[in-house]
């Protein structure tokens, strides 16, 4: 959690970053009110797709420690799993030969 906190703060810090450097360039440029516009919304397109690709990414490194940890669970639950039937086989095994020298102990 403290790596993906460390990244958004990263992406938060360069969209404000890039919307600051946008606005102040488009402030001193000396451009008439319809280019301006046009450059504001193509900064914002611009922008909106770093955001995306940025956070897609995110959301990909997301899916892939995901699954890696669902992995790691259905690995360690099927051993367990194992484990557990082992034991009760033994045990089992245990009792009944316990129970087979009771028999045999009462039949003497």
């Amino acid at each position: 959690m403290k790596n993906s906190s460390s990244t958004t703060k990263v992406v938060g810090a360069l969209v404000l970053g890039a919307a600051a450097g946008a606005a102040l360039g488009v402030l001193f440029a000396p451009k008439k009110g319809s280019e301006t516009r046009k450059d504001i919304a193509d900064n914002a397109k611009k922008m909106s797709k770093n955001v995306k690709n940025k956070f897609k990414g995110q959301v990909d490194e997301l899916k892939n420690q995901v699954a890696k940890a669902e992995k790691f669970l259905e690995d360690n639950v099927s051993s367990a799993k194992n484990s557990v039937e082992d034991k009760v086989t033994n045990a089992k095994s245990n009792f009944e030969h316990k129970i087979g020298n009771v028999v045999d102990a009462a039949k003497s």
